[in-house]
This record gives structure tokens, C-alpha cells and sequence, in this order.
């Protein structure tokens, strides 16, 4: 991992106050943190045979499955910790260019303008910024964040109460800090998740239990750093593939 992106891993178990509230992607504080990109390449987790890649988001260029290269480390002792307790990581979804995360969000959009007529753009932005972010902000289209799965060591699913990339029927029920509504095995699953997750210094989306980030925006809000060393990268498949 280059030294400029190690700068930017929170400290473990150091969360500042806002961490326990409800921040969207589209939060103008997200919105305002600085970026200074390290240049860190982007590379594809398909080359390391250490971790699983789920089939669910293939792509003809294969870019769902690649991250900045700093990140492989700090996945890696996720991925180590769990293996350790007897569980694995799949990963579901790396980078994402900013096209597809665009028409993703004007899809969200377009349905919640339907569901409330009388929600003004800006309102629209804030809600739909929940679940799919903002193009201009998207950590994934950064290649800083992963969608991940927990697994058993012959690759089965475990339960940790979602299908991942849905819309929740409960406000809070994909959330980490809100779990108290699912079974208990569920929970405790995804307590694993999130314990390995931190362990490797991956910062958690309070929207969505599946997704985690380093040296993005947000994760620069959440754990009270000026600065994001992860921007979006327009067009990664012509230069890295």
C-alpha cells in the first residue's frame, strides 16, 4: 500500500460522533470533503487466487472486479480474519464506472419522483443518495469501496438478514448500527462481517451492510480526515486491461 493512502486509514475502533447517524451519500458534507488522488492504479482482485469473486455483476471488461491497488492489503486481512473463524469473504462488486453509476442513480431517481410528486430535486437527491450514490461522489466509480458477501469455507452464503443491492422494507434494516431486528444468527453474522471488515480498516456505509470503503469521501468524513486520496476515475478499462 503507498504511504499517501495509508495516511488515510482511520484508526481502529476511532469513529467520530457522526458515525452514529444516518449519512447519504448525497450529504453536502460528503460532497465537500476535498480529493487528492494518489494516482494508485486500479488492479483486478481476478489475479489473486486469495480471494472469491462473485459472478452476479460480470462485466464484458471484467472492471466490477477491480480496486485501487493499495486496498488488496487491507482486503486481505478482512479476509484473513475470517478465515480464522472459519468464515471467507465473496466479493460482489469493486470499481464501477461512472456511466453505469449514473444511469443507476437517474434510475432511483425517476422512481422516487414517481412515489413523491411533491419532493422538490433536492429532496429527491438526499433520499435516493441512501442507496445509490451521486455519480460525482460515487466511491465505487473511486475504485475505493467493495460490496461484499459472507461466506462459509466451501463458499456457501450465510444469512446476515439482506439480499444484497436491495431497497430496504424497514427504514434501518440494512443498517449495522440498527440490527436489532433480525434473527440472531443474522446478526451475528453480520457483526462478524463488519468486525473483519474493520479490522482491515474498511469503513462502513450506515445505508447498506454490504459495502465498505478506504480513501473516499466519505470514509474521509467519517473518520474526521480532511481530505479523500481516492477520486472517481473516468475510464479505468482503457488503461488497466
Amino acid at each position: 500500500m503507498s504511504e499517501s493512502s495509508r495516511l488515510f486509514l482511520p484508526a481502529a475502533h476511532c469513529m467520530p460522533e457522526i458515525a452514529g447517524e444516518g449519512v447519504a451519500m448525497s450529504d453536502p458534507r460528503v460532497i465537500a470533503v476535498r480529493v487528492a488522488d494518489c494516482g494508485e492504479p486500479l488492479v483486478s482482485l481476478r489475479d489473486d487466487d486469495r480471494f472469491l469473486i462473485d459472478e452476479r455483476k460480470a462485466s464484458a471488461t471484467e472492471t466490477f472486479a477491480m480496486i485501487r491497488s493499495g486496498l488488496v492489503d487491507q482486503l486481505w486481512m478482512a479476509e484473513k480474519y475470517l478465515r480464522e473463524r472459519g468464515r471467507r469473504l465473496r466479493v460482489v462488486e469493486c470499481y464501477r464506472p461512472p456511466t453505469q453509476q449514473s444511469q443507476y442513480f437517474q434510475e432511483e431517481m425517476s422512481r422516487l419522483a414517481a412515489e413523491h410528486p411533491d419532493m422538490t430535486s433536492n429532496q429527491l437527491i438526499e433520499l435516493a443518495g441512501r442507496y445509490v450514490s451521486p455519480p460525482w461522489v460515487a466511491p465505487h466509480s473511486c475504485g475505493g469501496a467493495v460490496d461484499v458477501t459472507l461466506v462459509s469455507l466451501d463458499g456457501t452464503e450465510l444469512d446476515i438478514g439482506y439480499r444484497i443491492n436491495t431497497t430496504p422494507r424497514r427504514p434501518g434494516e440494512m443498517s449495522f448500527l440498527d440490527a436489532r431486528a433480525l434473527p440472531e444468527h443474522a446478526r451475528d453474522n453480520r457483526m462478524l462481517l463488519l468486525a473483519a471488515m474493520n479490522h482491515g480498516g474498511w469503513v462502513p456505509h450506515w445505508y447498506e451492510s454490504w459495502h465498505f470503503e478506504i480513501g473516499t469521501r466519505f470514509a474521509a468524513l467519517m473518520t474526521d480526515l480532511d481530505k479523500s486520496v481516492y477520486g472517481v476515475i473516468s475510464d479505468p478499462h482503457t488503461e488497466y486491461l
